[in-house]
Parts: C-alpha cells; structure tokens; sequence
C-alpha cells in the first residue's frame, strides 16, 4: 500500500468517547503500511478509522457521523453551563481566598542581587515598581536604577544603572547631566515626610519593555533582551516631547505612568495634563537597533481639560486606566478626581466629569493622592479616591454614560449636569478606618475588592460591594513604600515596602507553614 501524499491527505477519525485520542500523521503512515492482518476493521469504533487521499472529496452514504455532529444544541449548551459553573466556582473561591487571607506570601527576589554576587555596586531600595506579563516585574530604585526581574524564579533579570537622578549619583561623573527638577511642593505632595530618593514611577509591558520617570523629568525607554549581554537592560529612546529643551529650563516632571494591554503610554505629569503616547506599528515585535531607529515616531496626543474650566490644570499625582470602560481617571493635587474617554474613535477625548471628595473631608481639604476604579460581579463601576490626609472615598459611575460617549465626537461640557449623568446620585461612601497617612497607592480586582498602601506601613483589603468593609491588613511595610500590583489574572498581589525586596501574595497557592527562605510570616 502507497503512504498518502501529505499534500492532498485529509485525515478523519471517529470519535467515540472522550477517552479516544487524536493519531497522528506519522501514525497513519505507519498504518497504512502495515499488513491488512493488523488493519483496522471498518466497523470497528474503539479505534481512530483512516480512509484513503479522496474519501472527503468524493462521501460515501455509509459512512457514519462523527458523535459530536450527532450531538444537540440542548447538549452542546448543557456542557458550556457547566464548563461555566467550574470557572465561576474557581472564582468565587479565589474571592474567598481574598476575602481571608489566605495566600502564599514571599519575598520573592531583592535588587542587590548583583551585588551580593560580587559586583561593585551600592546597596540600593527599590521605591516602586509595576508588572508586566506575569511573573515579569520592573523596578524603579532610590539610586535612579531600572530593575526586571522573575518574581517566581526569584531572580533578577537586567539592569540599567543610575539612569535617573538621586542624590546618591548626583557627583557621579556618568550622571553629570541628570538635574533634580522636583520642586518642594511637589515633592510633600507626592511622598509627604517620607522622600525615599530616585525613581518617580515605571511601567512595563510584556516581559522586557519598560518606561520610567526619573526627577530630572521626561520618560525614558528601555528593553531587556534575553539571551544578550547579561544583566543589561538596553536604553533604546526617551518621549520626544517631554525631553528637557534647552540646559536650564523646567522640564515636565512625570509622575504617573502606566501601560494599557495594547502597548499604548499614559503619562501624567505636574504641568497637570494627561498625555497618551502610541508607538509606530509592530515597534514591541521589533529588534532592538530597529526600535531605537522607530522611537521618534511615537505619537503624543495632549488630553487637556476643556477650555471652559478658568482655572490652572493642577498637577496630576496618580492615575489610573480602566480598558473596559476606555477611560483614565486621574487624581490631582486640588482634591478633583477626572475622568477623560480614550476612545480611539473620540477625535477630542473628553473631559467626562470632575468629583473631589476631599473638599469637605473630615480632615480638612486634601490632595487626591491616588485612585483606582472597581467593579463587582454585577458589573456596577465605582471610583475610589485616596487622600494626602489617609482619607479614602468611593462614588458610583454609570458606565452606560462612558460607553455612550464613545458614539459623541462633540466635545462634552463641563458642568453639573455631565457628573449628575456620569456619577450614581447620593453613592459617595467613605472607606473606613482611614489610614494613618498618605494613601500611596490603590489597586483593585474584580469582585469588589480594593487594596490601599499607605504611609502607615499597613496594606488593606478592602470589599467595597454592597457597602465598604476592611477585611485584613497586612503589615511589616516601610513608610517609604510606593506601589501596590494585582496581577491581570487576579491571583497575585505584588508590592514593594520592603527595603530592597519586591514582596508577593499569591492567592492562587496555599500559605506555606515555617518556611524559612522568604517567608513573611
């Protein structure tokens, strides 16, 4: 018997149960060749049936149906319900996990790792850092230095040192053009009484893209290539617009950036304007001497508030990007909390509506510190505001207005009447206790729950549906932590805090009991 040319083979098996698998191409050759002692009968369906080059092109009336053709719409349903209540359950028991603390927590790796290994370098603390595709992570250090790391290999991957400036550099010959452009009132608003040094904010995307804000102002650019030089992590550009012009002048000091899951930029600075900066096609996919010849090709879209608000934007503290509603909301230094539409197809990305909850805060006006939204099972979208002064606020949003919105190219004015339709009436509820300090940071994950760092050195869990509930709080942080990470997943809780350790709570993994390498305790 000839072996089927693989060109115009069709193969096609019966499926009779579950259990019964696939053959492979390499298996219908060898069957075919074998003596018809060993063939497999026709009617036999306990094991895969081959047919010759041209069964498909020209069926047979006898030849049976597949089980799965001959399966109903009743049953096809009834196997997808159940498939969805396995996946609801797995759910709702990761939920509960949350709900209760029970997760693995570790150190997972610390940023002197180089060091420890020989290398001449300083000891160094990391003040923020953010995550990419898990378990990648980067880092943003008090010495300026740009960290990526495995947070399950425990391990760091690369390094570019001292590119931002920090007074432990500020001599340094290689870090001559780096000038502290953080002025003191921008400075007490965003680290209060614990000013740690370096890095103001990274965001990464991916496992190697990362971009960081240092003091001296700007975004910078930088890609951690696996298998090159090691420990390095490349410089391949800054964001053209927001370089310093000429030795002297103020730049714009970035405080805030993040990455949405398509790669675009968004950048918050103290000039008080949100900008959205979208990479030439393909740039993630490229190599890295074709991504620094493309970098200059990004293209930085201004989103202003409207022209109608007669009052100085106020600088932009923290933000953060919602992909499901296309809407960023940020948090400024006069309390307001704003939200814009960063829909592609809205020429004029519109100011939504504004809300400051601290104007009449318990513990006197306050700046908007951070913010993050929340949604529960029920899809309700709310917004949660932290204060300067500990404080933290949750009002409810219509979603139904940011969807609308989408269709509208006008630009939408910025009165009372836009919040009363962006925002649920008579929905503003306070998060108690409050914290004991600045809330530093916010992060939320379906189901309702909210995680707050503060000054305090406490890192709560909060329920936030149907009314807000503290659930626990994790202690042992610094007062010079900085950010607070869910993974997209929704397992994870990454922070740092810790001196030079990045800290992770897996909610997906049992507490481990006397562990003594890495555990929190």
């Amino acid at each position: 018997m000839h072996h089927p040319s693989l060109a115009f083979t069709t193969q096609r098996q019966y499926i009779p149960s579950a259990s019964t698998l696939y053959a492979s191409v390499d298996d219908n050759s060898e069957s075919s060749s074998s003596n018809s002692d060993n063939e497999v009968e026709a009617n036999d369906t306990t094991e895969a049936n081959f047919y010759n080059d041209f069964d498909d092109f020209f069926p047979s009336s006898k030849q049976q149906e597949s089980p799965i053709s001959q399966a109903t719409d009743e049953q096809i349903i009834s196997q997808l319900q159940k498939r969805q209540e396995v996946i609801q359950q797995a759910s709702n028991d990761l939920l509960q996990k949350w709900s209760t603390g029970q997760c693995k927590s570790y150190g997972a790796f610390t940023v002197n790792e180089f060091m420890m290994e020989g290398k001449e370098m300083a000891f160094d603390w990391v003040r923020r850092m953010d995550i990419g595709s898990y378990p990648r992570v980067c880092c943003g250090s008090a010495h300026g230095s740009v960290y990526v790391a495995d947070v399950e290999a425990n391990k760091l991957l690369g390094m570019a040192k001292g590119v931002h400036y920090s007074r432990h550099n500020a001599d340094s010959s290689d870090a001559t053009h780096l000038v502290d452009g953080l002025d003191e009132r921008l400075k007490g608003l965003l680290y209060g009484e614990y000013d740690g040094g370096g890095v103001l904010d990274v965001a990464m995307h991916g496992t190697n893209f990362v971009a960081s804000a240092g003091r001296e102002g700007g975004v910078k650019l930088f890609k951690y290539i696996d298998g090159s030089v090691p420990n390095v992590l490349e410089y391949v550009g800054s964001v053209p617009t927001l370089i310093r012009p000429l030795p002297g002048t103020t730049p714009t000091i970035v405080t805030s950036v993040r990455f949405n899951s398509l790669g675009q930029l968004f950048v918050g600075g103290n000039d008080g304007y949100l900008r959205m900066i979208t990479f030439p096609n393909d740039f993630f996919g490229m190599d890295f001497e074709e991504m620094k010849s493309e970098v200059d090709n990004m293209t930085v879209t201004i989103i202003k508030e409207e022209e109608k608000v007669q009052q100085p934007p106020s600088p932009i503290l923290s933000f953060d990007v919602c992909e499901e509603l296309e809407t960023v909301a940020t948090a400024h230094a006069n309390g307001n909390v704003c939200f814009y539409s960063v829909r592609d197809d809205d020429s004029h990305h519109a100011l939504l509506g504004t809300w400051n909850p601290f104007t009449s805060a318990e513990g006197g006006k306050s700046h908007a510190r951070s913010v993050a939204f929340v949604t529960n099972e029920s899809k309700q979208w709310s917004i949660v505001a932290g204060g300067g002064n500990g404080e933290m606020w949750l009002q409810d949003i219509h979603s139904s207005v940011i969807e609308a919105s989408g269709g509208n190219n006008n630009k939408q004015p910025t009165t009372d009447k836009p919040n009363m339709q962006l925002f649920v009436e008579n929905s503003v509820q306070a998060i108690k206790p409050n914290h004991q300090g600045p809330v530093i940071g916010l992060a939320s994950r379906p189901g309702g729950i909210i995680v707050s760092i503060a000054h305090d050195g406490i890192l709560r869990i909060t329920q936030t549906f149907p009314t807000p509930k503290a659930l626990l709080g994790l202690g042992g942080y610094k007062v010079w932590v900085g950010s607070v990470c869910i993974d997209s997943e929704g397992k994870r809780l990454i922070s740092d805090g810790r001196d030079d350790v990045v800290v992770v709570h897996d909610f997906s993994k049992e507490p481990e009991v006397n562990n003594d390498e890495g555990d929190l305790g």
